[in-house]
């Protein structure tokens, strides 16, 4: 089977060693990390690395997303042969391995702060740019510029606040992935939240479910195949998150 795997950056360093270790012949395309206020342009992203997949001489089988629902950035993705897409809102559930794993860990504090040395690794002042106290509004995110042109400032203000209330956790989760423990990620990472009068509890993660991923099975139960001339149509729960619907529904 020939596949294009489409995955974000932070993915990298685990994704080339599963493409290089496949049955399967696996062309990767890595894509820069995006911040998830940005989940419009993710989106016109991906769908271009998407139809590129299609405009050369290789014929895919498969099309994989190494995304999850990201912020909506899958929402309304086509392609013109079955994609692969695992059922998770972010990456977090991916390096647990499994569902379950992660609903252990996260299941009841679903803002906690957690890191791996691949974000860590991509993200550059991974605190400062990825876990400040809250996200204040800002008229350059698309999410925040749509609530001003149907509410008005004040109330958008006010919905915004209501969507993302400050990060009160005194904790944080550092997903220890063995095999890719590269320099003193997990030092720094645990160094830095101690500045901040956070505790660190470190979590193993697990290949599995990358691993599936990228070779099969790919079970409905884990991923969604949308067929072509489908969409993507989040539906938000913990289960499904997404599904594939004609795209003239």
């Amino acid at each position: 089977m020939r596949i294009k795997l489409i995955g974000c950056d932070v993915f990298a360093r685990v994704l080339y060693r599963l493409a290089a270790d496949s049955p399967h012949t696996v062309d990767l395309e890595i894509l820069p990390m995006l911040a998830h206020d940005e989940p419009d342009q993710l989106r016109e992203d991906l769908q271009e690395a998407i139809d590129r997949s299609s405009k050369n001489d290789v014929t895919y089988d498969k099309v994989v997303l190494a995304y999850g629902l990201c912020g909506n950035a899958v929402k309304d993705l086509k392609c013109h042969v079955p994609m692969i897409i695992p059922r998770v809102h972010d990456c977090c559930a991916l390096y647990m391995g499994s569902r379950e794993e992660f609903l252990r860990v996260f299941g009841d504090r679903l803002s906690t702060r957690w890191c791996t040395s691949g974000y860590h690794e991509r993200c550059g002042d991974y605190w400062a740019t990825t876990f400040t106290p809250s996200q204040k509004p800002n008229h350059n995110f698309p999410d925040y510029k749509q609530l001003v042109e149907k509410h008005g400032e004040e109330n958008a203000k006010y919905v915004w606040d209501m969507l993302h209330p400050p990060i009160e956790s005194q904790e944080a989760v550092y997903i220890q992935m063995d095999g890719f423990e590269y320099g003193n990620t997990k030092e720094q990472f645990t160094a830095e939240t101690i500045k901040r009068d956070c505790a660190v509890e470190t979590e193993i993660g697990n290949m599995e479910w990358f691993d599936k991923l990228v070779n099969g099975p790919w079970d409905s139960k884990d991923f969604l195949e949308l067929a072509p001339g489908h969409v993507v149509v989040p539906v938000y729960d913990m289960d499904e998150v997404f599904v594939g619907r004609p795209a003239s529904m």
